[in-house]
């Protein structure tokens, strides 16, 4: 089955695009009329996204842990598209500096949850919630006036947790909690979080 619903004349961002599920959700928005940004720290991953959707997409090298990274990007999708309408937060993932050997604990494993390290785990944190977090206060300003939707991506491992990565878990825990309460935030802004 395929999706469609009209999106002639909005304007969508996706963050993470140059990653293969983002990408898809970026091609399936154009498809259905909007303009396009694909937003990635690696700039040739997102520019052969958008290469491939055509000219209503805008490969924007960004970092989602950066607000003067996020805010250049803003400037150039609003300066080619203009106001932002919708924002898919997609960037994220996991680091093996945060991830266990073994599903259960194992004392001769060569990393058990003792030798996880709090450097891969910040990062996986920050990736994941602090990159939705900063993305969201980067374009959500368009919204506020006339209105739009904030997607952001989460996991099924927010509430039942894989064995082996618990940073992950929790980031993605983080930004299901963090969805919930942008949604009442946004309330009277018609703004629709999801």
């Amino acid at each position: 089955m395929k999706y469609t619903h009209d999106l002639t004349g909005k304007v969508a961002v996706v963050t993470g695009a140059g990653g293969v599920l983002c990408s898809m959700f970026a091609q399936t928005l154009a498809q259905n009329g909007a303009k396009v940004a694909l937003l990635d720290l690696n700039y040739d991953a997102a520019k052969a996204a958008a290469e491939k959707i055509g000219d209503n997409a805008l490969a924007v090298q960004a970092n989602c842990l950066e607000k003067a990274s996020l805010e250049a990007a803003r400037d150039k999708v609003t300066e080619r598209f203009g106001r932002v309408d919708l924002l898919i937060n997609g960037a994220g993932g996991n680091n093996p500096r945060g991830t266990t050997d073994d599903e259960m604990y194992d004392a001769d494993s060569a990393k058990s949850f003792f030798d996880l390290d709090d450097s891969g785990i910040k990062f996986v944190l920050e990736l994941n919630f602090l990159g939705t977090l900063l993305t969201t206060q980067a374009f959500a300003t368009d919204m506020l006036e006339t209105g739009g939707c904030i997607v952001n991506i989460s996991s099924m491992n927010a509430f039942t947790p894989l064995t082996k990565i618990p940073a992950y878990s929790g980031a993605k825990a983080a930004v299901s909690n963090f969805t919930q309460w942008l949604a009442v935030h946004f309330a009277n802004c018609n703004i629709l979080v999801n």
